[in-house]
């Protein structure tokens, strides 16, 4: 246990790595046909770009609270090892369900984004990510349902609640946009 003055850093931490790398691993697996979170963490392509996401939004919490660059890639390998655990059965599906919750502005996709903006820092895997994000379907979700009715390919906002139209974020939203309508 860690005794700590501040509970939002360790809240974010948490937020920015574990749910941000199991939600993309999610919404990776998905697309690429997997099943579980440990069958797509174990495709290669998948796992570069999940520990990228993670190191990218962890460069933000270096960056705002000051955490330990080391201590923080040791704690993105445990997460690593934790998905890749034979044991745990989690679903790709279960995982990504609702997904525009996911993608709102203060949870586990979009924060850290807005993070590296503010910071001006890499995030090329967290975009690749949210585009996954914006294409999980899923029957039995409805806001899968009501994510596959909105129009993504233009418009970022109607898929992520966040406002992309002016500088940076005009052209991170434009990435991300890209790399949605990339994905077949």
């Amino acid at each position: 246990m860690e005794l700590t003055d501040n509970l939002m850093a360790f809240v974010e931490r948490k937020l920015f790595t574990l749910n941000t790398g199991h939600a993309i691993t999610a919404y990776l697996g998905k697309l690429a046909g997997h099943q579980t979170i440990r069958d797509a963490i174990l495709d290669e392509k998948i796992r570069a770009v999940v520990k990228g996401a993670m190191e990218e939004s962890g460069a933000v919490l270096i960056k705002r609270y000051g955490f330990d660059a080391q201590k923080h890639a040791a704690y993105i390998q445990k997460i690593l090892g934790r998905f890749e655990n034979p044991y745990l059965k989690d679903d790709v599906e279960r995982v990504g369900r609702q997904p525009l919750r996911k993608l709102s502005a203060g949870d586990r996709l979009i924060k850290p984004l807005l993070g590296t903006l503010e910071y001006a820092l890499p995030h090329r895997n967290l975009v690749q990510g949210i585009a996954a994000a914006m294409h999980f379907r899923c029957a039995e979700d409805p806001q899968a349902q009501e994510l596959a009715a909105a129009d993504c390919r233009e418009r970022p906002a109607g898929c992520t609640g966040t406002d992309f139209r002016s500088g940076c974020r005009k052209r991170r939203g434009a990435g991300a946009v890209n790399d949605y309508n990339a994905i077949k």
